[in-house]
């Protein structure tokens, strides 16, 4: 891929231990119709032969952490290296949903630079449907309290924007979308709406992190609830306590989870005597 003056688009694949998924996202990618962009993949510590697999894609940018960082900081590097307009990111196992993603979405923002476009999805594995925003579900006070996919591939940020607001993810932390979702549609002046697919959203993978149960998964929910009710002490708002509940909720979820495991384990030891 040429050196461009101006890059359009900065599409960052963060990459952790999905070998079996990488390499149809980078290729998604790069058979894009539209071919302003540039493709930044970092890996976080893979250990399971990711890191083999993307030697072979000499024509991207790569950045591999020497120490596991988790999405956050992965997302932080590619943003630190970032040259585009604007910034999509992508999970390394999702992927563009066709080739005229980056096409369709150029022709979108044409030249009005809002600060985020909304971004519609398929979703795919465990669970399957397609999610298309709409000028009721894109308003500041749904995106902040009632979004049931608040992450941050589902969005296409201006980069300046973020640049300019010093947005970053928390690092080594799960669930680094909701501090960073919560702070960005706060601050954002402008919004657009792509009402088409972008991405392909894969649910449910085995030894992903909303499928995992462990306690850092608690823990790390409770670092975000502890945020949060500090941002409300400065300026409380009907948003931002409607998503401190829906935290505290997962978190209980959570918990439910990790004593059902505790009353499995005690069942077969029970049975085993």
């Amino acid at each position: 891929m040429e050196e461009k003056d101006e890059i359009r688009f900065s599409v960052i694949i963060t990459a952790y231990n999905i070998k079996d998924y990488i390499e149809k996202s980078i290729k998604s990618v790069e058979n894009q119709s539209f071919k302003n962009y540039e493709l930044i993949v970092v890996d976080d510590c893979s250990t399971d032969g990711t890191r083999e697999k993307l030697k072979k894609y000499t024509n991207i940018k790569m950045i591999q952490h020497e120490e596991n960082k988790c999405l956050g900081g992965a997302r932080n590097s590619g943003l630190k290296n970032a040259k585009g307009e604007y910034v999509i990111f992508l999970d390394g196992d999702d992927y563009l949903n066709n080739t005229k993603v980056l096409e369709k979405l150029n022709k979108l923002i044409d030249t009005n630079m809002p600060d985020v476009v909304y971004l519609g999805f398929e979703i795919t594995g465990k669970k399957q449907g397609t999610i298309i925003p709409t000028p009721e579900n894109c308003t500041k006070a749904y995106r902040i309290a009632g979004d049931r996919y608040a992450n941050a591939w589902s969005k296409c940020w201006r980069r300046e924007f973020l640049k300019r607001n010093e947005l970053k993810f928390p690092e080594n932390r799960y669930y680094e979308d909701v501090i960073f979702i919560y702070q960005a549609i706060s601050k954002a002046e402008s919004y657009m709406i792509a009402d088409f697919p972008t991405h392909t959203y894969y649910s449910g993978r085995p030894n992903s992190i909303t499928t995992n149960v462990c306690f850092k998964n608690i823990h790390d929910n409770l670092y975000n609830i502890e945020e949060l009710m500090e941002m409300a002490k400065e300026n409380e708002t009907e948003e931002l306590n409607i998503k401190i509940q829906k935290e505290i909720q997962r978190c209980k979820e959570r918990i439910d989870e990790i004593n059902n495991i505790y009353k499995d384990v005690r069942s077969g030891k029970n049975h085993a005597r």
